[in-house]
C-alpha cells in the first residue's frame, strides 16, 4: 500500500511542473495553489489524523472511549499539528471519516506515497541535470515493476535509497519548498 501512489505522484509532478512552465498570471497561481493545497492536506492534515489514531489505539488498550473523548483527541491532534493556524477545529472529524473504522492507520500510505514520489522526482531532476536520465528511467521502471514483490524499504534499497536517511526526505520536502517559493514569488 505504501508504494501505491508512487507512479501517480511522480507523473502528476511532471505534468504539473510542465504546466507551470507554460502558465502565466492567474493560471500559474492556480496550478501552484492546487499543488500546495494537496501537499498541505497530505503532509499536514494526515499527520493530525495519524496522531489521533495513535492516541485512540493507545487509550483503547486500556478501555472503551466516549464520544467526547474521541472529540477531545481529535481536537488535540489538530492543535498538535496546526498550532494556532486553524481558526476552527473539527472535533467530529472522527465521526465523518469512515476509514478510521475500516483500516488502522489508513492515511499513512498517502503521506509516505507523496513524499516517496516527490523524493523520486527530486532524483529524476538531478538525473536530468547530470545527463543520467536514461539510467534513472530504467531503475524507476524496475522499481515500479517490482512493487508487491518486497516491502518499500527493500525496494527503495534496490533503487539506492535509504528510507532512514533524512537526505532523501529532505529532497522530497525541497520539491514542496520550491513550489512555496515560486508561489510567494508569483504573488509578489
Amino acid at each position: 500500500m505504501t508504494l501505491a501512489e508512487t507512479a501517480s505522484i511522480f507523473c502528476e509532478t511532471i505534468i504539473q511542473n510542465a504546466a507551470l512552465e507554460q502558465a502565466r498570471g492567474e493560471e500559474k497561481l492556480y496550478v501552484l495553489e492546487t499543488q500546495l493545497m494537496g501537499h498541505a492536506q497530505v503532509v499536514v492534515d494526515i499527520h493530525s489524523r495519524y496522531l489521533f489514531e495513535r492516541a485512540v489505539h493507545e487509550k483503547r488498550e486500556q478501555r472503551d472511549l466516549t464520544a467526547q473523548e474521541f472529540s477531545d483527541l481529535m481536537t488535540w491532534a489538530q492543535c498538535e499539528t496546526y498550532g494556532d493556524a486553524l481558526d476552527t477545529l473539527h472535533p467530529y472529524m472522527w465521526a465523518v471519516k469512515p476509514h478510521y473504522y475500516s483500516s488502522s492507520f489508513y492515511n499513512y500510505p498517502y503521506t509516505f506515497g507523496l513524499l516517496f514520489g516527490l523524493g523520486l522526482y527530486a532524483q529524476y531532476e538531478q538525473a536530468r541535470a547530470n545527463g543520467t536520465e536514461a539510467d534513472f528511467q530504467a531503475r524507476y521502471d524496475d522499481l515500479l515493476a517490482s512493487t508487491g514483490l518486497a516491502d518499500a524499504r527493500m525496494l527503495a534499497q534496490r533503487f539506492g535509497i535509504d528510507l532512514h536517511a533524512p537526505e532523501f526526505w529532505e529532497g522530497s520536502l525541497n520539491v514542496i519548498r520550491a513550489q512555496i517559493d515560486e508561489y510567494v514569488k508569483t504573488v509578489g
